[in-house]
């Protein structure tokens, strides 16, 4: 098999809290316990697990906001936590993030254009024009769009923007943490539609975080679910969908609407997709 074109290996993650009392240790949280994963070009993968699981911190050490407590991250076989600063501002071209909020996640004194071509680094006025245009394109959005402000568009709008943004720079990897669980369920069918569409137009692989199996089905090929900081099982979408091993995995699924009785992928995406523009 090839070399991987993420791999997580060991990720520990600990985090200090304040002091309750100066006669006492300052207590620790362990976020991460070992984590290890890899993930392979074109066969996205999704997170999946309750809040507080380590998700969203998990996340975070892959796009190298934090450094780990140990372990070590590597994409295309550099390790981003021993990057100097200057080499991880270049390396961020092939693995951007979509955040949870499409609200808090753009700048509201900037306008789109601004937004939307800030991962671009070396690239004159007329190329990023040219880019910024092509990027809002891909998401559905017009290239006049650009000079407006982010207010003047919906929650659903603003997240494709931000979708945009991540994918101007041509990305091998998007890490996308939560990216509908603040819209609407018929826009939640929209950008998920939207999201499996861009996969397969630019090649882009996602590792996708969620708390609902029902959306990392859209566009993921396997499935790791996370509870208190560890990978308890990991399988192809598919399988875990219809024979999940672990009790908690089994818990899941059942609290997803259609556990009863699930639909494949397709077949979902095509009636979500009815009801959202119906």
């Amino acid at each position: 098999m090839s070399e991987p074109l993420l791999a997580v290996e060991h990720l520990v993650k600990r985090y200090t809290l304040p002091r309750e009392s100066l006669f006492q240790a300052a207590p620790v949280v362990e976020a991460l316990r070992g984590v290890s994963f890899t993930v392979q070009a074109g066969r996205s993968l999704g997170i999946v697990g309750e809040s507080g699981s380590g998700k969203s911190t998990l996340a975070r050490q892959v796009m190298a906001l934090e450094a780990p407590t140990e372990g070590r991250v590597t994409l295309l076989g550099r390790d981003l936590h021993a990057l100097a600063p200057a080499e991880l501002r270049a390396a961020r071209r092939d693995f951007q993030m979509v955040f949870q909020d499409p609200y808090g996640s753009l700048d509201p004194r900037q306008r789109v254009g601004r937004i939307v071509a800030e991962p671009l680094i070396g690239v004159d006025a007329s190329a990023m024009r040219t880019r910024v245009a092509e990027s809002l394109d891909a998401v559905g959005l017009r290239a006049t769009d650009a000079g407006k402000y982010p207010h003047e568009f919906s929650g659903g709008q603003r997240q494709r923007i931000a979708i945009a943004r991540a994918l101007i720079t041509r990305p091998k990897l998007i890490v996308a943490d939560e990216p509908v669980s603040a819209l609407d369920v018929s826009v939640q069918a929209q950008v998920l539609n939207l999201l499996a569409d861009l996969q397969q137009q630019f090649g882009v692989t996602y590792l996708l975080i969620s708390h609902d199996l029902a959306v990392v089905d859209h566009v993921c090929d396997d499935v790791a679910v996370m509870r208190s900081g560890l990978i308890v099982e990991y399988g192809p979408t598919e399988q875990m969908l219809q024979r999940p091993a672990h009790e908690y995995t089994r818990a899941l699924l059942a609290a997803m609407p259609e556990a009863a009785n699930p639909q494949p992928p397709s077949a979902r995406a095509d009636a979500e997709g009815a009801a959202a523009f119906g």
